[in-house]
């Protein structure tokens, strides 16, 4: 009985047949976990950019027009529509808004005051236009759902609703009239 055993793992250990489906079936699993991980990253990367994006050219148009500052519905749609691949952009951005003292620190919090839907209600962001010549910080925070939220980086980067947070900031100081 033994004999037999030893024999059939002996041919079994010779014999090559299936030897790349083996290495096949371990290496797989990697590649596609790579494979998504990269395609999240490009993803993150590139509605970050696109956000940074929006940022900058509604930021402009606010820089140069302190005579009628908008209101923060119609910042986030200028926003919104300068980043043109973030889903549900307006539903799902929150905007930061306030003056900087220049002769001061700028104090700010640390953490962004992000969308988060676990929430019924969401607490209100500070918001405040400047005037002429005023110091002012701007940070926008949008929520998205990650394309393959059990992938490598899905798992990495979620809060507690599930959604990654972008946030892009802007400091600019409002032309004089």
């Amino acid at each position: 009985m033994i004999k037999d055993f030893l024999s059939f793992f002996g041919r079994f250990r010779r014999d090559e047949d299936g030897v790349v489906t083996f290495e096949f079936v371990f290496l797989i699993p990697v590649y596609i976990m790579l494979l998504l991980a990269a395609f999240e990253t490009a993803m993150v990367m590139t509605r970050q950019v696109l956000l940074d994006r929006g940022m900058d050219m509604a930021v402009r148009i606010v820089r140069l027009n302190t005579s009628n500052p908008p209101t923060y519905d119609q910042l986030k749609t200028m926003i919104c529509q300068g980043s043109g691949l973030i889903a549900n952009c307006e539903d799902s951005l929150k905007l930061e808004m306030w003056r900087q003292d220049p002769r001061g620190t700028m104090t700010f919090d640390a953490y962004p005051d992000c969308l988060d839907r676990s929430l019924e209600v969401q607490p209100t962001s500070v918001y405040g236009t400047g005037d002429q010549d005023q110091i002012m910080f701007l940070r926008a925070c949008v929520s998205y759902k990650p394309f393959f939220p059990t992938a490598i980086m899905g798992t990495a980067l979620k809060d507690a609703s599930g959604e990654y947070n972008l946030v892009s900031t802007n400091l600019y100081v409002t032309e004089p009239r």
